[in-house]
């Protein structure tokens, strides 16, 4: 696109510089008695003036800020392009301000630049969606739990209670009543006296002991 559009802009500067060298002229102007004929002259920018010397003298054309012929001769000419609108006043470079002439320099007209076409757009083509294939889940088969076995309780035996042997050998042990030892004596009167006189003694230190007991208090 972008080459399409350069040559399309290059071809219509060259048209432009084509019309333009096309419609460029040349006037010329003649100097003829020491004078410049016609003095005033209107061109288009572009244009050439050229002056041809019919006199026996030497004479040249020198315009301000344009430029200055070469001198000439009876019969030879001399040429200077006005690229520049405006108006310029000349002289003869050798006779000086005895011989004037001016140049009148128009604007060219502009040249009606040439459409460049517009180019359509590209349109893009529609793309269509991509469809995502459906995925089927697989069913995770269900894994049925044994059934847990209760192991059998172990029979408890009862311990046998083995019976004593017995050896035809052993020798029987046959119980030999023994003596009864002789009663003791009966107790006299000594020895109960000996009991109540202790226990006396006993009951009053009781009595003696619970006094204390109360006074402390």
């Amino acid at each position: 696109m972008k080459a399409v559009r350069f040559a399309i802009a290059a071809s219509a500067l060259l048209f432009v510089a084509m019309a333009t060298s096309a419609s460029a002229a040349v006037r010329p102007v003649d100097i003829a008695g020491f004078a410049f004929v016609p003095q005033s002259v209107t061109i288009t920018m572009g244009d050439t003036i050229t002056w041809t010397n019919r006199d026996a003298a030497a004479h040249s054309a020198r315009v301000n800020g344009v430029g200055t012929t070469a001198v000439l001769t009876q019969g030879q000419s001399g040429s200077l392009p006005f690229m520049i609108a405006g108006t310029f006043p000349y002289d003869c470079g050798i006779h000086g301000a005895s011989m004037t002439g001016t140049v009148i320099v128009r604007a060219a007209a502009t040249p009606s630049p040439t459409p460049v076409p517009t180019p359509r757009p590209t349109v893009a083509p529609t793309l269509r969606p991509t469809v995502a294939p459906t995925v089927f889940t697989t069913p995770v088969p269900t894994v049925t739990a044994a059934p847990s076995v209760s192991p059998s309780p172990t029979p408890t035996v009862a311990p046998t209670t083995a019976a004593p042997s017995v050896n035809p050998s052993a020798s029987v042990a046959v119980a030999v009543p023994t003596e009864q030892a002789p009663a003791p004596a009966a107790d006299d009167g000594a020895g109960t006296n000996t009991l109540l006189f202790g226990g006396a003694v006993l009951a009053l230190l009781a009595v003696g002991a619970f006094a204390l007991t109360r006074i402390k208090r």
